[in-house]
């Protein structure tokens, strides 16, 4: 059970019911999941905050497997068994390789990664795990994705930090339905 009350579309003003909508629309659903429900108990920061995340997912610069394998790694790091279901799902449609995902999920050294997925791999893991991201990784991923690339990847890395660390605190629940698969 969540540590907060699920915020319903009912329950807001006419700016929350516009973030509400926004944020449904935003992810094609047909109803606001509980994680952002949550969320919705702040529902002015939770809308910038997942204007942020639709502007990353959605209209990013970086490929669309690569911005998957970001969002895997920051997920697994992080152990957001919410956005591991359903971003290794995506990860493997893009073709980021089943080998790689279950290597990352088992917190193995990732296997058979192109060099490109190896680039991203040490960028998300230096930033969260040793804090720091060297000049020689920055580096290579800026010549790989460009300057907005680059800044694309490093704010896929903090926004689903951000999400995991919500989820941490508030413990918001799966969707019905929905199982984890970390």
């Amino acid at each position: 059970m969540a540590r907060v009350p699920y915020v319903n579309r009912g329950d807001l003003d006419a700016e929350g019911q516009q973030i509400y909508d926004r944020i449904r629309q935003d992810r094609g659903a047909p109803e606001v999941g509980f994680q952002f429900r949550a969320l919705l108990n702040s529902p002015k920061a939770t809308g910038h905050l997942t204007s942020l995340g639709a502007q990353l997912r959605f209209q990013s610069s970086m490929p669309e497997n690569l911005k998957e394998l970001a969002i895997i790694l920051t997920s697994r790091e992080w152990n957001s068994a919410i956005e591991w279901s359903g971003h290794s799902v995506a990860a493997a449609k893009e073709g980021v390789s089943k080998g790689s995902i279950e290597s990352i999920r088992t917190r193995r050294a990732p296997q058979g990664l192109t060099p490109d997925e190896a680039v991203i791999t040490r960028y998300v893991h230096q930033m969260l795990r040793d804090k720091v991201v060297s000049d020689e990784v920055f580096s290579a991923a800026q010549a790989m994705l460009g300057d907005q690339g680059v800044v694309d990847l490093t704010l896929t890395v903090c926004y689903y930090t951000a999400v995991a660390l919500a989820q941490i605190a508030l413990k918001p629940e799966m969707q019905p339905g929905r199982m984890s698969t970390l």
